[in-house]
């Protein structure tokens, strides 16, 4: 089976029931085209929603199963890393995130106590934390970019920092004008549906607070993008029309070439 569809997944945030149903049919579109799965979680599986433990299990059963597929590393996933693994053992810090969906995380766990919860990670499903540990920042697929937050425009994207990939927003989402590639990412609510401009999709709906859990299906071999997301349950899946603002460069769905037809452009390049 040589034909790939990559299948890139919103900001997850401990809602485990939209994730089971997004995987559920991204596996039935793939097999009904006669293609393989690829799958990019765009980050922040844990927080704020009721069930990160089983959304990560969920996630740790796709990346065994669909080879090629990964996990990028959001705020969010960094913060677990960091205050359940030990890292940064600041009082104020662990508040922090504890405010901003922890207690949530450590919830799901069985547990109502931090201390609880960071010995169960260590003893009982260490393979969350190294999972987590060995997220990616970003990953690009020919004309994409996907990573987390965004980008910061002013670098290469092979110097952008851990910070940038996991956190930014001004600067990247204000940026008017192409980018070398088109960045997929998640991080900021855009609304109910995913967002375009001319250089960056944006696919957090919200999940954890609207049901809507969006995925945008790229079919590189023909340079095909559908998007898809949870109809504000786990029990419906809809394809919907992105929001797209044209800025006076069109918009990035334009830009996209079928692989076949960037390959014989590059071909005639190098002749």
């Amino acid at each position: 089976m040589n034909r790939e569809i990559i299948y890139a997944v919103g900001d997850v945030h401990g809602r485990a029931d939209l994730l089971e149903a997004v995987v559920s049919f991204c596996e039935d579109d793939a097999d009904h085209r006669g293609a393989a799965a690829r799958f990019v979680f765009l980050g922040d599986i844990v927080d704020r929603g009721p069930h990160a433990r089983y959304a990560l299990d969920k996630v740790g059963d796709v990346l065994a199963n669909h080879p090629g597929s990964v996990l990028l590393k959001g705020n969010h996933d960094d913060w677990f890393v960091r205050f359940l693994g030990g890292n940064d053992p600041d009082p104020a810090h662990i508040r922090h995130w504890l405010s901003h969906g922890g207690w949530q995380t450590i919830a799901s766990y069985g547990c109502d106590e931090f201390e609880e919860a960071r010995d169960m990670l260590s003893f009982v499903h260490s393979e969350h934390m190294d999972m987590l540990k060995d997220a990616r920042l970003s990953e690009t697929v020919g004309d994409f970019h996907f990573v987390h937050a965004g980008i910061n425009p002013a670098s290469e994207l092979d110097a952008q920092t851990a910070k940038d990939c996991m956190w930014i927003r001004k600067g990247f989402l204000d940026h008017v004008g192409i980018l070398p590639k088109i960045v997929v990412h998640g991080h900021t609510v855009v609304g109910d549906l995913p967002f375009v401009t001319e250089n960056r999709i944006s696919l957090d709906t919200g999940a954890y607070d609207t049901g809507r859990l969006t995925v945008m299906v790229l079919d590189a071999a023909n340079g095909n993008v559908r998007f898809h997301q949870t109809d504000g349950s786990a029990d419906r899946m809809v394809q919907v029309d992105p929001v797209i603002e044209d800025r006076g460069f069109g918009s990035a769905l334009d830009r996209i070439k079928p692989a076949k037809a960037a390959a014989r452009s590059h071909l005639r390049l190098v002749a």
